[in-house]
């Protein structure tokens, strides 16, 4: 995997509709967890909201280069799902880190 400054700079280097998707993750779900995904359309719907210019075509388009270059995950046609190196990139651009998902460890049932 890339070292830390080489995912910094490689952050800096995207072009503004990769930096708004990656930094979108953390701004919708404050508190979500690592992997959570985000509908094409809640994307459109937040960048909307903040007045960014990028057409739905756009979002599905960049979406699908970000899922080409290993850092994003599109489950049933339209949920996208940062990967680990997605979830540092996200980091490195927001300062956000995502919550590892954890729950107690289930009992097996009696026999």
């Amino acid at each position: 995997m890339a070292s830390e400054k080489d995912l910094t700079q490689y952050a800096e280097s995207l072009a503004p509709i990769y930096k708004e998707i990656l930094a979108a993750f953390p701004r919708i779900e404050p508190t979500r967890k690592k992997g959570y995904g985000l509908a094409y359309q809640t994307l459109a719907a937040d960048f909307e909201q903040a007045r960014k210019k990028f057409k739905f075509g756009e979002i599905i388009l960049a979406c699908k280069a970000l899922e080409e270059q290993g850092l994003v995950k599109t489950k049933n046609e339209i949920f996208v799902h940062p990967t680990p190196v997605g979830e540092k990139l996200i980091t490195i651009l927001t300062g956000n880190q995502a919550a590892e998902l954890q729950v107690p460890e289930l009992p097996p049932l009696p026999k």
